[in-house]
């Protein structure tokens, strides 16, 4: 596969990319967690990590424990930069564009065919959503 550069994929189509692969991320995880939960359960708690409030603060909390690299920050920080001035309901436009900011970076990601760091990100996304429910 080809490399690319950010001057290549817009940030707003690396998000598009990285919303899709995020929501299987979590979904995926989900249905091996609590195989026995109903569609309709299981939609309840993918948003519970899906939406752009929970998306914002992951990305704030990668950053603030350091588990982002200086260019993981700046791929998400150009993103969120880019971000339209709509928002998604539920969250205001500074969590919506911090939520376009880890998707943009889990799509580059996945461009570069980094399955091994989505892993680890994923994985504390989901812990730290984790120990919010407790």
């Amino acid at each position: 596969m080809a490399r690319f550069t950010m001057d290549d994929v817009p940030s707003l189509s690396l998000a598009f990319l990285g919303d899709a692969v995020y929501a299987v991320y979590i979904r995926t995880f989900l249905i091996k967690e609590k195989p026995y939960l109903k569609p309709e359960q299981l939609h309840r708690e993918a948003n519970k990590l899906v939406s752009a409030r929970a998306q914002s603060e992951a990305l704030l909390y990668l950053k603030n424990e350091g588990i982002l690299s200086p260019d993981e920050w700046d791929i998400a920080k150009k993103a969120r930069n880019k971000s339209s001035a709509t928002r998604a309901k539920n969250a205001t436009i500074k969590e919506y564009r911090n939520a376009s900011g880890i998707e943009a970076l889990i799509g580059w990601l996945e461009l570069h065919d980094a399955q091994d760091r989505i892993d680890v990100l994923m994985e504390k996304i989901i812990e730290r959503g984790r120990d919010d429910d407790e």
